[in-house]
């Protein structure tokens, strides 16, 4: 699985910052249960002397590392987080293996002595994927159909996480919803899921091809492949401080691109944004966020998505909004678009309902026919001949 780096620049103004900066976050966007990660919290000081890194899973602390402290540090048990202490430290924290309850929202908090008291902090979401070991199944085939029967099946998917998402297809063409049934997602005891859907639809002419009816349940699971951000800091309207840019991508990776922030904001004043996602191959999935909560769906604008000869696409979403006091409880209006890059794993069941022979039948008929019309003719022609021999010789002895 391919481990993303969050990136994040200082939350101080240029010039300004002499002290404690954020340099990295580094957590993996995904992982199959099981596999063992790193999470890494790279910052500077600079002038400043650390206190404390203390880690988060979902706002509830697992790790403190304190210099000061004998030894320095010290994890709390929590559901999930199955941190290696002695490979931890002040920067690092190991955890040695993974299970469904790992995935949450994983932050870094770095704060600093006195005088400066600074604390910067970052978080990062961390999915725990389980893939179906198995394919779809098909279940309810009932041979042998004929035309004008009615077929009733079920297509059930392997127990994974995320759920599956299921299609019918006929002869590489996909069924229309009206002739499907899908139920609720079953849950497992281990946390796994299972999807079913059925297929009734009633057997005729068109849907032959080449002489057979071919049925596939193709099952999807999304994968995260790559997430990256772009976040708007914003002071309050006594803050002396523009609005500016914190970029969250990997070295190299371009991220998404927020447009039409103004100089200043206050309170009353109108949002109007826009974020746009860097080109990609595949389909990119845009949310917002506004002081760390996803933002409201009516302040969403959707706009088309943009296509290239190349086959890259850009996706842009817009953000409107009207800007309130409780925005800036914490003297900041933080506002983030986050790009996420899925790739999915497809797997599928297939089964042959019906082979038509009519069109072999015919063959034989239409060959029948041109064998009898040749022996036919070939009859004709020895009786012409005969007739043409003897009807001369006849005709002398007369």
């Amino acid at each position: 699985m391919m481990e993303q780096r969050l990136d994040v620049r200082a939350l101080l103004p240029q010039g300004l910052s002499t002290g404690l900066k954020f340099v990295q976050l580094d957590i993996p966007g995904a992982l199959h249960s099981g596999e063992s990660t790193w999470l890494k919290c790279q910052y500077e000081l600079g002038e400043d002397e650390l206190y404390s890194v203390k880690w988060y899973k979902n706002n509830v602390e697992f790790f403190r590392y304190l210099p000061s402290d004998m030894p320095a540090g010290q994890n709390y048990e929590l559901l999930g987080v199955y941190v290696d202490l002695p490979k931890s430290n002040a920067t690092h924290v190991y955890l040695y293996k993974t299970d469904l309850n790992t995935e949450g929202t994983y932050g870094c908090e770095v704060s600093t002595e006195a005088p400066s008291f600074r604390t910067v902090k970052a978080d990062k979401e961390l999915r725990i994927y389980v893939l179906p070991t198995n394919g779809p199944v098909i279940e309810g085939i009932d041979p042998p159909y004929q035309i004008e029967d009615v077929v009733n099946i079920s297509c059930i998917s392997g127990p994974s996480k995320p759920t599956a998402h299921m299609k019918w297809f006929i002869n590489d063409m996909e069924f229309p919803p009206t002739s499907e049934s899908r139920y609720p997602a079953m849950r497992h005891p281990n946390g796994l899921q299972t999807t079913r859907i059925d297929l009734e639809f009633k057997i005729d002419h068109s849907h032959f091809y080449r002489g057979e009816i071919k049925i596939v349940c193709m099952s999807s699971i999304p994968q995260v492949y790559s997430s990256t951000s772009e976040e708007l800091v914003i002071g309050d309207r006594g803050s002396s401080i523009n609005p500016y840019h914190v970029s969250h991508s990997a070295p190299g990776q371009k991220g998404p691109v927020i447009e039409g922030n103004l100089p200043w904001y206050h309170v009353g004043d109108l949002v109007n944004l826009t974020c746009s996602s860097a080109k990609s191959p595949i389909p990119v999935h845009i949310r917002w966020f506004v002081n760390d909560l996803e933002a409201k769906s009516d302040h969403l604008i959707k706009y088309p998505t943009v296509r290239y000869s190349d086959g890259t696409e850009v996706s842009s979403l817009g953000l409107r909004m009207k800007v309130e006091h409780y925005h800036f409880k914490s003297d900041e209006l933080r506002i983030k678009c986050t790009t996420t890059l899925y790739r999915m794993l497809t797997m599928r069941a297939e089964k042959t309902l019906f082979r038509y022979n009519q069109q072999n039948s015919g063959f034989h008929t239409a060959e029948n026919r041109c064998a009898a019309l040749l022996r036919s003719n070939i009859s004709s022609m020895i009786f012409l001949w005969i007739l043409a021999f003897i009807f001369p010789y006849s005709t002398a002895r007369h």
